[in-house]
């Protein structure tokens, strides 16, 4: 159950849209729904990320094992711009 847990985590990360040196983005709350508990050793993860503009988004995740699929997970999202967005990184 641990690892399909992660894997659901994940999503957001996987299919992330904003770039990650400009935007700072968090799951505010992952909703994980299994129809089935899974079988095997592997697990697949099909994600997508959509994004509002007004700092909100929701990452889909669909999980799949060797048998097919079993469960989805939803994540709500909160992105702001980075503190450090459009400053170099090398020092001066």
């Amino acid at each position: 159950m641990c690892r399909i847990l992660l894997v659901a985590d994940s999503g957001s990360g996987v299919s992330a849209v904003l770039d990650p040196a400009r935007f700072t983005f968090i799951n505010v709350d992952l909703t994980v729904v299994l129809h089935r508990d899974p079988v095997g050793e592997w697990l697949l993860l099909e994600a997508a990320t959509t994004t509002g503009t007004r700092g909100t988004g929701l990452a889909e995740t669909a999980l799949s094992d060797q048998s097919g699929r079993c469960g989805h997970g939803p994540a709500d999202l909160a992105a702001r711009t980075a503190p450090n967005a459009g400053r170099s990184s090398r020092p001066a």
